[in-house]
């Protein structure tokens, strides 16, 4: 018997709500593919560029953009409708001039903030891995699915935020989540809002590690891995998302 692949859409009444779809105009909707970003915390370019950048009307429209390599993921030309923009992302139109970041937001969960030409070789990602692989040199995984490579004796930790280059896949700067820095809440009731570190408490084993964050004059307690460490000053391309 033929082995079956993967499933390529998904009913509407099940997609997540910030993609904001029609639900009872048609019954199906494409279906985000395996890849950087989970389903429920990602776009797939069809939707997107259709029902939230709209800068397309059909999906036969998206189909023909994306094959003429005209939309760009951190510069990456992708032709797949169901490929996964998530977190941070860095979404590319040039054929209209635009550039989009794909940050945090209360309401939508993601949504793409038009960014400056001079921001979009730059992005900000958490470390979710850290490992010595051959000729004793570091490898860092980030939470978009890339991987760097680093000379030995590297002092970036998992957990910490980077400041990476799209053009040339190196990493610029890095920051830590400690007490007095600023933070960005990127999942939640609180997400897309930065604050700043008060307290940092210790996991235990039933309890993962909390940050204490002051946010818009009130203190609140998120775990770790919802929030990305942003340094001691804001940078300009973690600006909270619109409302």
């Amino acid at each position: 018997m033929a082995r079956m692949g993967p499933a390529t859409k998904v009913k509407r009444s099940t997609v997540p709500g910030f993609w904001r779809l029609p639900r009872k105009t048609f019954e199906f909707s494409i279906r985000t593919s395996s890849g950087p970003h989970p389903i429920d915390r990602s776009y797939p370019l069809l939707v997107l560029l259709r029902d939230v950048l709209q800068v397309v009307k059909t999906a036969r429209e998206s189909d023909a953009v994306l094959r003429e390599g005209k939309v760009l993921v951190d510069g990456v030309p992708r032709a797949r409708g169901n490929f996964p923009a998530g977190l941070m992302d860095v979404v590319e139109i040039p054929s209209i001039g635009k550039v989009y970041r794909l940050l945090p937001h209360r309401r939508y969960s993601l949504y793409p903030v038009s960014v400056k030409e001079s921001e979009k070789s730059l992005k900000l990602c958490l470390v979710k891995t850290k490992q010595t692989v051959a000729k004793g040199k570091i490898q860092l995984g980030l939470h978009d699915g890339k991987s760097v490579l680093l000379d030995d004796g590297s002092t970036i930790k998992r957990g910490d935020a980077c400041l990476l280059d799209l053009s040339t896949g190196k990493i610029t700067g890095s920051f830590r989540l400690e007490k007095g820095s600023q933070a960005l809440a990127i999942r939640g009731e609180k997400a897309g809002l930065i604050g700043t570190v008060e307290e940092i408490k210790a996991g235990t084993a039933t309890r993962p590690a909390m940050a204490t964050l002051s946010i818009e004059g009130s203190t609140t307690e998120l775990p770790v891995h919802l929030v990305m460490p942003l340094g001691k000053e804001r940078l300009p391309l973690t600006v909270t998302s619109e409302e």
